[in-house]
């Protein structure tokens, strides 16, 4: 007779605490999602000032002599991202790393990148930034935290090219194609 005076009482109790947890999980599945991506620079392309893709097997071939140069190494770096994203309030924040590409320096540099606000992906970017100031820094990563990138577009003061040195392999179907010909010239 007992349990039957109290079922109601444990019933409530059961509810409210069921309450309470799916309270936490929702503040949960709210919160900032801080991460860590690394990728490996391993694509050349070479780019037109308008940021689209130059085709010339020549161009293409200067590019990946020059990211591979000990005086501008970019090619098979690791580039290592944390990022910070809340996905309720696109509050979000990135710094990407890697080594300096002068062989001669070994220094990790580490370069505070912008959200660039473009559709289906978080992205960010930094233009020019300080540490490397012929250099555009890229990164973006998918909605689901998956398929992360770097891009490092290094610029080419007097040639009609510059060169992208990428972890992803068509970075010209991607969201951050047009931010190529942002600033080159």
């Amino acid at each position: 007779m007992r349990l039957n005076s109290n079922r109601p009482g444990y019933f409530l109790a059961c509810g409210i605490t069921s309450l309470i947890a799916l309270s936490y999980g929702g503040a949960a599945l709210a919160a900032p999602v801080h991460g860590k991506a690394q990728v490996r620079l391993t694509h050349v392309f070479a780019t037109l000032q308008t940021g689209e893709q130059d085709k010339k097997p020549e161009d293409v071939a200067a590019c990946r002599k020059q990211v591979a140069a000990v005086d501008s190494r970019y090619l098979g770096v690791t580039v290592t991202t944390q990022y910070s994203i809340d996905a309720q309030t696109l509050i979000m924040s990135a710094s990407s790393s890697l080594p300096s590409p002068v062989a001669t320096k070994p220094l990790q540099l580490t370069i505070k990148l912008a959200p660039l606000g473009i559709a289906g992906q978080y992205a960010f970017g930094a233009f020019r930034p300080a540490a490397l100031p012929n250099n555009f820094v890229l990164f973006s990563i998918g909605t689901d935290f998956k398929g992360a990138n770097s891009s490092i577009l290094v610029l080419n003061e007097g040639k009609d090219y510059n060169c992208l040195v990428s972890s992803d392999p068509n970075p010209f179907n991607s969201g951050l194609g047009e931010k190529f010909s942002a600033g080159q010239k």
